[in-house]
């Protein structure tokens, strides 16, 4: 997917500033795809330069020189046609699992420590994901397709957070089963 897909697809509802949408994407598209704001403003003026977008000043503006960019004919006839290719799973890069290659008696407690980590942010992400959740979608049934396009996008990524938690409480106990027993000398042992 291109940067320029996405744009088009949150301009889909309204015109926005390239403020607004970078800060649109950092509530949406942002939790599963990292892009600057500086990104964003770019692609904005390619889109311009090719026709699919077209931008106007905001009136009245607090700000100086702020320019709304709506969807084109030609912008949503593009994003048209992109929406007919198939799309390809993603490519698994995961810097852990490589490290879990090493994994040795002696660096045990390191990966250990990094997986728990790793299980936290992902327990702290499955909340916020859960309250979007109850926030803005709590009868599915009931939503537009567009609103159930969305209510879709995060529910994989709910269910992505509580499988990669779960991954990371089997790595633990797997981890731990030739790990030293704790005892009450040394209770900061894994057990």
């Amino acid at each position: 997917m291109a940067l320029s897909h996405a744009i088009l697809v949150s301009l889909l509802d309204r015109p926005q500033s390239g403020y607004d949408l970078a800060k649109r994407f950092d509530r949406t598209v942002g939790f599963f795809w990292k892009v600057s704001h500086q990104q964003i403003y770019l692609e904005l003026h390619k889109l311009a330069r090719s026709g699919w977008v077209a931008s106007a000043p905001v009136e009245p503006s607090e700000r100086p020189n702020r320019i709304a960019y709506q969807l084109t004919e030609d912008g949503r006839k593009a994003l048209d046609q992109w929406m007919l290719e198939p799309t390809e799973p993603p490519n698994f890069k995961e810097e852990m699992i490589v490290k879990l290659f090493a994994l040795e008696a002696s660096n045990r407690d390191t990966i250990r420590k990094e997986i728990e980590r790793r299980r936290d942010l992902h327990t702290q992400r499955l909340a916020h994901y859960q309250a979007l959740m109850a926030e803005h979608y709590p009868e599915p049934a009931r939503l537009s397709a567009r609103r159930r396009g969305r209510y879709l996008g995060l529910r994989m990524g709910i269910v992505t957070e509580q499988t990669t938690i779960a991954w990371c409480e089997e790595a633990i106990a797997c981890i731990d089963l030739d790990a030293p027993k704790r005892t009450k000398s040394d209770p900061a042992r894994p057990r």
